[in-house]
This record gives structure tokens, C-alpha cells and sequence, in this order.
């Protein structure tokens, strides 16, 4: 088994109670279901984050579309004359 960190979290009376029914559902601990339901929405999230720090990596290195080319992209959408994505 890994190494592992106590957390302490407060949760409102409701979402307590849902996780308490979650667990005995499917015999895992409360701790467990809710170690598995963090893991879980770190893993679907951090994506947006590196997303995020890459743009901004980019744009400091001049990397960017201007405003114009990209607004007349959007304008293109559905038009029988699409125009292809501004690099």
C-alpha cells in the first residue's frame, strides 16, 4: 500500500450522509470513497490548469493570434467559406 496523508475535511450534514450511504452501497470506507472521488476530480481538472500555464508560457513568448484573425475566424463558422483556424 502507498504512503498516505491524513486530510481533515468539514462537509455539510447532506453530502456527510450521501457518502456514508455511498460507502456501505459498495463496502468501502468513507475514507476510501472520498480519497477515490478527490483522486478523481483532481485527475479530470489538472488538465485545465497545465492548459492554462502553457497558454500563458506561449503568450510570453509572443506566441499569440491577433485579436482581428481570430475574430474573423469565429465570423467564418457556418459560412460556406469557413476559414481555417489562425495560427
Amino acid at each position: 500500500m502507498a504512503p498516505s496523508e491524513l486530510l481533515t475535511l468539514r462537509l455539510d450534514r447532506a453530502t456527510s450522509t450521501r457518502l456514508d450511504r455511498l460507502a456501505r452501497s459498495t463496502d468501502r470506507t468513507r475514507s476510501r470513497v472520498a480519497a477515490e472521488a478527490i483522486a478523481k476530480y483532481i485527475a479530470d481538472n489538472a488538465w485545465q490548469v497545465e492548459a492554462i500555464e502553457e497558454g500563458l508560457a506561449a503568450a510570453e513568448r509572443g506566441e499569440v493570434v491577433p485579436h482581428e484573425e481570430v475574430v474573423a475566424w469565429v465570423k467564418s463558422w457556418g459560412r460556406r467559406r469557413e476559414r481555417k483556424r489562425p495560427r
